[in-house]
């Protein structure tokens, strides 16, 4: 296996570079740097659907999540040494909010499984949700009191730390030391869902 895998990274570029020299004897010079851009680009828009696809896993189906709109996360070395902290803002669509306002905590305590939980390990599986504004505890720091936290306390507990958009930060925020919303603790980070703003947001450290 390991000398096949050799054998297709080196036929890879060899069959790249004979079909650049048949496509510039063939086409036109517009369409052949046409071809460049999109050989060129390919990779990194591959690796861009691959990133959002592991954003998106951390949220539950049943939020009809599809977007992000927007993220800042860092990591500091890799495997059981390793440190990280970030956070994810996903929109809400308005027809989930509609169905959460409606129903509260029982849609969350009666939401259906990740149709490909297996697949994502951990991620997107939550239990024990409750609603904001949220208690202080699990690495917010037992000083706190509810309504005085800041998202700060949590993404920074270990640390390490990242700098975020203010105007995140205070909408997170507000929303966290207000009722309306509600939130679960997964294996790792904080899920945090506002029906009133229309946003999911992900936090965590480790």
């Amino acid at each position: 296996m390991f000398y096949f895998l050799i054998v297709i990274a080196l036929l890879i570029p060899i069959a790249v570079v004979g079909l650049l020299v048949f496509a510039y004897k063939k086409l036109s010079t517009k369409h052949f740097l046409i071809l460049i851009a999109l050989i060129a680009g390919a990779p990194y828009l591959t690796y861009k659907l691959y990133e959002r696809a592991f954003m998106l896993e951390v949220v539950p189906d049943a939020f009809g999540v599809t977007l992000i709109s927007y993220s800042k996360e860092e990591s500091w070395g890799f495997g059981p040494g390793g440190n990280e902290a970030g956070i994810r803002i996903f929109p809400l669509p308005e027809s989930v909010s509609h169905r959460i306002r409606d129903h509260g905590m029982d849609f969350f305590n009666n939401m259906p499984p990740n149709k490909d939980q297996q697949n994502r390990s951990w991620q997107g599986q939550y239990s024990d949700w409750e609603e904001t504004p949220i208690k202080p505890g699990r690495n917010w720091g037992e000083s706190k009191t509810v309504g005085n936290l800041d998202i700060y306390d949590y993404i920074c507990a270990y640390g390490f730390c990242i700098e975020i958009e203010p105007s995140i930060v205070e909408k997170a925020n507000s929303i966290i030391n207000s009722p309306g919303s509600f939130y679960a603790y997964g294996r790792i980070g904080i899920i945090v869902v506002s029906p009133q703003k229309n946003l999911v947001m992900y936090f965590y450290n480790g």
